[in-house]
């Protein structure tokens, strides 16, 4: 018996547990020693130096685009972030609000993550509180997105979370 290539759905179903696991054991290892806000922190600043090519809009480009159609560049930066959203979570999770042209509410609901992470910490033993990932969102999407011209505000719902995302 040979050795074939693995599916790419496959691929992506084993990258993807790969990744929960180790948040999961991450989360578990930094709640044991105390040390979740600082790795947050940690976090945030990495991920702030990647913003704008997970965003695919510069600061500057932002600020520029901001000022001419403020409406339209937002939608374009909610819009970014719902689809950015679908690497961890099924488009049927996700709902968008647009309270106006300058806030929106992103709500994801019956989150799958909850429920993988409940079964991960049975499974392996690790000290992992299921909405975690949610606790984690409301803590490090401001942090994340203090120096991008948006303001942050996240709540944990029963089955999931809720980001309100606001124009500067």
């Amino acid at each position: 018996m040979g050795i074939k290539e693995m599916p790419l759905e496959e691929k992506y179903e084993r990258l993807f547990n790969q990744m929960l696991m180790v948040w999961a054991a991450g989360y578990a290892w930094h709640k044991k020693n105390g040390t979740i806000d600082e790795w947050l922190d940690f976090l945030a600043k990495v991920q702030e130096k990647t913003l704008p090519i997970s965003t695919g809009l510069g600061k500057a480009f932002f600020g520029l685009a901001k000022a001419v159609a403020p409406g339209r560049t937002f939608k374009q930066v909610v819009n970014e972030a719902v689809y950015d959203q679908q690497k961890w979570l099924p488009f049927s999770c996700l709902e968008v609000s647009y309270i106006s042209d300058r806030e929106a509410i992103l709500r994801v609901k019956n989150c799958p993550l909850i429920k993988e992470y409940s079964e991960l910490s049975k499974k392996t033993g690790l000290d992992v509180t299921p909405k975690y990932i949610c606790e984690n969102d409301a803590k490090f999407g401001p942090k994340v997105f203090k120096e991008f011209p948006v303001e942050l505000t996240g709540k944990i719902e029963e089955n999931g979370c809720q980001t309100t995302i606001k124009l500067k």
